[in-house]
């Protein structure tokens, strides 16, 4: 199976289980009279649509990289990770799941295009949402690290045995393929970030760690204009 392929098949899979979801909770809505419980269907079935949504745009945009033009510019990783997790913070209290948020004093641009970029931290969020072990923290982080601009979204789901660990790190930059450990994803929506942060001449990167869980992390230029932060005031 061609690459063009091999993703259609994921698309569908990524797709699915949202739709299954769906589906199922429109029938508990159908023969539930609560107002209470149907409220609660219904707030689901947002977050659901919203979630398959997100995936559906990242999809056409990720289709578009080669052939649009996008502005690079410095753009503050702080501001646009506080964004993400405001946006998301209702699908993570319906999860039951919290962010902690670690971002230096001394505000850290990286060079890109803003909306590429916030559609990437977006998605490994979103993905990090989804596994993490109830109880833990999704812990999101920024620093320059030999001269890149670094953020890290870090997950504490199930231990992922160490030979599937080396095929999702082979998979990164390939085709997205079904990653057993984690059976509601394909690898898609990872997939999708690695081409945004290639389009802004950066990588993705993912950690293994032994007690459970696993860190994605975008490697982007750090932008050395300094200016910059006067000129759009500091990350609060």
């Amino acid at each position: 199976m061609d690459e063009f392929g091999g993703n259609l098949v994921a698309a569908a899979h990524e797709l699915k289980t949202p739709l299954v979801l769906v589906r199922q909770l429109s029938l508990q809505l159908a023969e539930t009279e609560d107002p209470a419980a149907r409220a609660e269907i219904i707030r689901r079935i947002r977050l659901t649509t919203e979630r398959s949504l997100r995936l559906v745009d990242n999809l056409t945009r990720a289709a578009r990289l080669e052939s649009a033009m996008f502005e690079m510019e410095p753009v503050l990783l702080g501001g646009l990770c506080r964004e993400v997790v405001d946006e998301l913070s209702p699908l993570s209290t319906a999860l039951g799941q919290e962010f902690q948020v670690k971002i230096g004093k001394s505000p850290l641009a990286a060079v890109g295009n803003r909306d590429l970029l916030r559609s990437l931290i977006m998605g490994l969020v979103d993905n990090a949402l989804t596994y993490n072990s109830s109880g833990s923290p999704v812990e999101i982080s920024t620093r320059i690290r030999r001269g890149e601009a670094e953020l890290a979204v870090r997950d504490h789901g199930a231990t992922m045995d160490l030979a599937e660990f080396r095929c999702l790190q082979d998979r990164l930059g390939t085709q997205a393929t079904p990653i057993a450990a984690r059976p509601l994803s394909s690898g898609l929506g990872l997939l999708i970030a690695q081409k945004f942060a290639m389009a802004m001449n950066g990588r993705l990167s993912v950690e293994r760690h032994r007690r459970g869980g696993l860190t994605f992390r975008a490697h982007l230029p750090a932008s050395q204009q300094l200016s910059f932060v006067s000129l759009t005031g500091a990350e609060s």
